[in-house]
């Protein structure tokens, strides 16, 4: 299957400054990874963003490896904007073209609990469609890690080698024992629809979004279904998941469509730049017949909960 891979909706920036952009996030990406590795297991202080206990977390681990990419991107990068997870400003500034988006530790409830499934994703957005980006996840390889990049027009790359997703093997229908990433409110938000019912593949709920998409495009599952994540958890792997030959759709009121970031509604504004730390919504990825075949067998159940994120992507 021939899979288009060109940016809708933007131009694509010249490729000397994606070339760079993706050269740093996967040094970014290789120190904060290393960094983090060296904290993981001892001593950290956890501290709660949210009212109930510990249902959102962040640590010290986390700011700090933060602080390490924020520095990096603004050495090389002084004019482009960043959007962290960790430690918002206290006010917004106008849009820019270049938005860095950075989940320091994506999957932190895992790295608290000593799991090494989480990872480190840096991803650049022009005019907010993902363009450039990297993620880095703890791998029991020699070197500890895997590391999966990406820059619009230059393919997908996972520790030096160009990788491509595997086109069905039977018509877009998951296949039976091959991983799938869906979260646990599957069918509270849709409704499975009769071809795809024992037929989803074999489940997994990993805890961190990121993990997933590089999964996904790396073919180690078949696809990936994320529930309610933000805009950090998302930037680079929708150009690494595109890049190496798949799509990325997400739920709208009147169903699926193909999504390559959020340039729907940007313009050159502060409320633009609020809409996007505040964004949060679900994305399947995967090689496209299957992901196609998936979106096509769950219905929306609830549309008004996916009009304000899916407004914030197409603009309608």
């Amino acid at each position: 299957m021939t899979v288009q891979r060109t940016l809708p909706n933007s131009t694509v920036p010249d490729d000397v400054i994606l070339q760079a952009a993706e050269e740093l996030a996967v040094r970014a990406t290789l120190e904060a990874g290393r960094f983090i590795t060296e904290r993981f297991g001892g001593p950290m202080e956890v501290m709660q963003k949210a009212d109930r206990e510990g249902v959102d977390i962040v640590t010290d681990v986390d700011k700090a490896s933060q602080k390490l990419i924020v520095e990096m991107i603004e050495e090389r990068f002084p004019d482009h904007q960043i959007l962290g997870e960790e430690d918002p400003p206290d006010e917004e500034p106008p849009a820019a073209d270049f938005i860095w988006a950075i989940d320091p530790i994506d999957g932190t409830k895992n790295f608290v609990n000593g799991s090494t499934i989480h990872a480190v994703s840096v991803g650049l957005l022009h005019r907010g469609v993902s363009v450039a980006g990297a993620i880095w996840t703890p791998w029991p390889s020699e070197k500890g890690f895997a590391q999966v990049h990406a820059r619009a027009g230059h393919g997908t790359w996972l520790d030096g080698e160009r990788i491509e997703l595997k086109a069905s093997k039977n018509g877009g229908v998951p296949e039976a024992g091959r991983l799938a990433a869906v979260p646990g409110g599957l069918r509270s938000a849709f409704d499975v629809k009769r071809p795809l019912q024992g037929n989803l593949g074999e489940l997994r709920m990993t805890g961190s979004t990121c993990y997933e998409l590089m999964m996904a495009a790396t073919g180690s599952m078949q696809y990936s279904l994320n529930g309610y994540s933000s805009v950090w958890d998302y930037a680079a792997g929708l150009i690494i998941v595109r890049e190496a030959g798949g799509i990325s759709l997400a739920p709208g009121p009147e169903g699926w469509s193909e999504m390559s970031g959020w340039s729907g509604l940007f313009t050159a504004d502060v409320e633009t730049s609020k809409r996007l730390r505040s964004w949060k919504g679900a994305v399947l990825s995967g090689e496209p017949e299957i992901a196609r075949f998936v979106a096509s067998n769950l219905a929306i159940r609830k549309p008004g909960l996916f009009k304000r994120a899916w407004k914030s992507v197409s603009g309608k």
